[in-house]
């Protein structure tokens, strides 16, 4: 009986990571309909650049794809993942590495950010889907795609000291493409990542209001 509750949770963290690897090729590759199967229809999400439900996030995802210049790419690598399960809820954490291309003053740079998504999930109808999605910022960097072309007025706009400085570029790219940045965005070791693990920890444990 032990082996095969063993069994089953293995079968459950297999099924919650496929979700997120579901995800990244979807989103990158704009395949809407994939991307919508991997949350449930009342699904919350809170990112750099948004905050609302799935459905707003598909809607303006698509609208930026087809605003994308030819010289313009993104892509969602990710790596380490874990998860905590309880009955029909989970929380996954998954290491993320962001790399984007894209014109920031007429000129191209690549735009690096580490961060680490933060999924809280649900088991409905058999089914594992994320539930909540917010990510949580570590650091981000700017490179200039020609390095002998001088990057320093576009550098000099990003703030780079304080407690925000691991999103400063990130700021930035969001302030010239007229994005409003969501108050409730997630710093690593600030006390907004403290309350989403709390909430986290209270999801895991059933509690209604999580």
């Amino acid at each position: 009986m032990e082996q095969a509750a063993e069994q089953s949770k293995a079968l459950d963290q297999i099924q919650i990571c496929d979700v997120r690897r579901a995800w990244a090729f979807s989103l990158d590759l704009g395949e809407w309909d994939k991307l919508r199967a991997c949350f449930h229809p009342d699904a919350q999400i809170t990112v750099s650049w948004y905050c609302g439900d799935v459905a707003g996030f598909i809607e303006r995802s698509q609208a930026m794809a087809a605003a994308r210049k030819p010289e313009e790419h993104r892509k969602h690598w990710l790596g380490n993942m874990r998860s905590d399960i309880n009955g029909a809820r989970a929380v996954l954490e998954t290491d993320v590495l962001l790399m984007i291309r894209e014109f920031i003053d007429d000129n191209l740079f690549d735009y690096t950010c580490n961060m680490r998504f933060y999924d809280l999930f649900e088991k409905r109808g058999g089914n594992w889907r994320i539930f909540d999605w917010s990510c949580i910022y570590d650091k981000d960097r700017l490179d200039s795609v020609v390095p002998a072309w001088d990057a320093s007025n576009v550098y000099a706009q990003a703030v780079l000291e304080g407690p925000q400085s691991s999103f400063a570029f990130m700021r930035l790219r969001q302030q010239k493409r007229g994005r409003t940045i969501p108050e409730s965005i997630v710093l690593r070791d600030t006390e907004a990542e403290r309350n989403l693990r709390r909430r986290g920890r209270e999801w895991l444990a059933g509690r209604a209001g999580a």
